[in-house]
């Protein structure tokens, strides 16, 4: 699992391997911490996932 943060021209990752994780857990219960641990309580508000006006 990769932990990244780009801030301006600065990118910064951590990386995290099988051993470090529990198998156990789903991705979006791992997203949740990583999000937990970096931003606190504050609110994530994704952008909506923008679709073609015209068939590919």
């Amino acid at each position: 699992m990769i932990e990244y943060e780009v801030l301006g021209t600065k990118f910064n990752a951590v990386f995290k391997f099988p051993d470090e994780l529990n198998p156990d857990d789903y991705e979006d219960e791992r997203r949740d911490v990583a999000l937990h641990a970096r931003y606190g309580d504050k609110p994530v508000i994704y952008p909506p996932i923008p679709y073609p006006t015209r068939p590919l």
